[in-house]
């Protein structure tokens, strides 16, 4: 069998999709519509069609987002973090700017110590550069923050210049570590790995929206992805403001790195 028939067959009509996921087709369409759901249109009337690992993906995700709603429900539960004096909601996907070296880590180092105190997972998708200065900052507060690293309580990741496969790992991520019982996770940013792996603006602003309306709100997960302003356009600065539109839910002038 070729590659183009294993395709062919891996692809299942929006009847089939809807049986899968035991829902109607009017909610497949508005999951798709909405982004929740990816799907492919193909022919001339545009038909729907639908992978299986991608349906059998969403049916994971779902079971997270029952999960996340016991967590947000147990009395014995915090379902928000602490910030700077700010209560931030599980669920929020936030933007940050800054145009100094110390701008980088006035939200940076308390979300990450915040995290880790707390029993958080803790994930860093930033340059080498700015993960050392990070995690040199951090050892003066917290002295085994090399064994954080060594047991996974913080990740540090340069990220990938495919949107795709960045997807896939915090979905696995995420998953994984909700298997794993672990109860609350934070993401940090700092997205100037974009530009030193390629990343053009429109692939970065097209992944966080996927994430902005899929794994963001999906998980028990703060993520705070923050930018340089001396190194991204005011284009790019404007297209971040409307993929983290959490942000404006909360002081906005909390997120300008002074």
């Amino acid at each position: 069998m070729s590659n183009n028939e294993s395709a062919a067959e891996s692809l299942l009509n929006i009847k089939q999709a809807a049986k899968i996921l035991n829902a109607s087709e009017i909610s497949l369409r508005r999951w798709s519509d909405a982004g929740k759901l990816p799907c492919m249109r193909i022919g001339v009337k545009r038909e729907r069609r639908y992978r299986l690992t991608d349906l059998l993906a969403y049916l994971e995700q779902d079971q997270a987002s029952v999960n996340i709603a016991a967590f947000e429900q147990a009395p014995s539960r915090i379902a928000h973090i602490d910030l700077e004096g700010i209560t931030i909601n599980y669920g929020s996907h936030l933007c940050a700017f800054y145009d100094t070296d110390l701008g980088r880590l006035k939200l940076a180092l308390p979300f990450l110590l915040g995290g880790l105190q707390s029993g958080n997972r803790c994930f860093l998708v930033a340059t080498t550069e700015v993960q050392a200065i990070m995690m040199n900052e951090l050892r003066d507060v917290r002295s085994c923050i090399d064994q954080d690293i060594q047991d996974g309580r913080i990740a540090l990741t340069e990220g990938m210049a495919n949107s795709t496969e960045l997807y896939t790992f915090f979905e696995n991520a995420f998953m994984d570590a909700n298997k794993q019982g672990i109860q609350g996770l934070r993401v940090l940013g700092d997205m100037a790995w974009t530009l030193q792996k390629g990343m053009e603006i429109a692939e970065l602003n097209d992944f966080e929206t996927r994430y902005n309306q899929g794994l963001g709100h999906r998980f028990p997960v703060v993520s705070l992805c923050q930018y340089d302003a001396r190194l991204f356009s005011g284009t790019a600065i404007l297209g971040a403001l409307k993929c983290h539109d959490d942000t404006f839910n909360y002081p906005f002038k909390q997120f300008l790195g002074a």
